[in-house]
């Protein structure tokens, strides 16, 4: 008997090209984080400069010939580091060299494909912890952020914007749930269904405490550029200007 859980849909392998990709402080204070979206799963790696030790000829370091193999070499899983080493001391032949290297933090298989994402950004300084906004289809939004003691992502807030007052106005099924961040973090513009945007007002970066104590956002609202004092339509693409 068929398993009536993949009726609907059955993944029968992960998704392999990178959709998004984001960088953030999301697992901690001055982390440097990359968030990468691979249709419905998200992966958080951290950048670390990892020192190693080289003498002659029995180097534990990967030659740069070794790291720029072609995509058909059967070693294709290590880093590719394209820094030059940094010499840090070298002493009767014997060196040291950082190279940054990509460490797995964790992959999560979401509900529902990433449309979009935008890193929110914290309180300024060394202690700023961000937090990461996903936008899915049709018109729904979340805001995720990293628990330290779980390791794991927790999700914040759920907004959604699936209402029959804003579909139908829209006469294209394909939606794009495209993200915009102000640059002075006062809000965050999602657009939905073609030429209308959910707008969603932050908290100032300078009122988040460091443990995240304050709200985040405020309710959100639906702007739609058809209305008569706007009037504009088919819009392919937007941005906030600072100011």
């Amino acid at each position: 008997m068929r398993d009536p859980t993949y009726t609907y849909c059955r993944e029968v392998l992960p998704s392999s090209t990178v959709d998004r990709a984001v960088s953030l402080s999301l697992t901690r204070a001055g982390a440097s984080n990359l968030a990468l979206a691979r249709g419905n799963i998200l992966e958080v790696y951290e950048v670390r400069l990892v020192v190693n030790k080289e003498t002659g000829q029995d180097s534990l370091v990967p030659t740069n010939e070794y790291l720029y193999r072609s995509s058909n070499a059967e070693e294709f899983d290590l880093p590719m580091v394209q820094d030059e080493d940094r010499q840090r001391s070298t002493r009767g032949g014997f060196a040291q060299t950082e190279r940054p290297q990509l460490h797995l933090v964790g992959r999560w298989s979401l509900h529902g494909r990433i449309m979009d994402m935008q890193p929110v950004r914290g309180s300024k300084g060394r202690q700023r912890v961000d937090r990461l906004l996903l936008s899915f289809a049709e018109a729904k939004m979340s805001v995720v952020s990293f628990d330290q003691s779980l390791q794991t992502i927790v999700t914040e807030s759920i907004h959604y914007y699936e209402h029959e007052s804003l579909t139908k106005k829209c006469f294209n099924d394909y939606q794009t749930c495209d993200l915009r961040t102000d640059p002075e973090g006062r809000c965050v513009a999602m657009r939905i269904y073609e030429d209308q945007f959910a707008v969603l007002p932050l908290a100032a970066p300078n009122e988040l405490g460091v443990l995240g104590s304050t709200k985040l956002y405020s309710d959100s609202f639906v702007v739609d550029m058809r209305g008569a004092d706007v009037d504009v339509r088919n819009i392919r693409d937007f941005v906030f200007l600072s100011g």
